[in-house]
């Protein structure tokens, strides 16, 4: 199965979120299916005024869409802060 997953929660960041994203990413690449993590990389990005470790990226839906097309994913995960 190909699977994206898409979160502003990746590293260099250190929380929960990004550990418990990780683990689900190794575990799913040990079983054989194919990942795409879509994330802040690469964007431009802002902190959140009370806690400006999270990044949350600038990017229009268009562009992450086209990236998520071309990976032809069978299954998407939306993964950020507060869902």
């Amino acid at each position: 199965m190909r699977i994206s997953i898409v979160t502003d929660a990746w590293r260099p960041q250190v929380n929960g979120v990004v550990r418990t994203l990780a683990k689900v990413a190794d575990l799913l690449q040990q079983r054989g299916h194919a990942l795409q993590i879509v994330t802040a990389d690469g964007r431009r990005t802002f902190g959140l005024p009370t806690y400006p470790e999270i990044r949350l990226a600038i990017a229009g839906a268009t562009s992450i869409g086209a990236e998520i097309a071309a990976f032809a994913p069978d299954a998407l995960h939306i993964a950020t802060e507060g869902t």
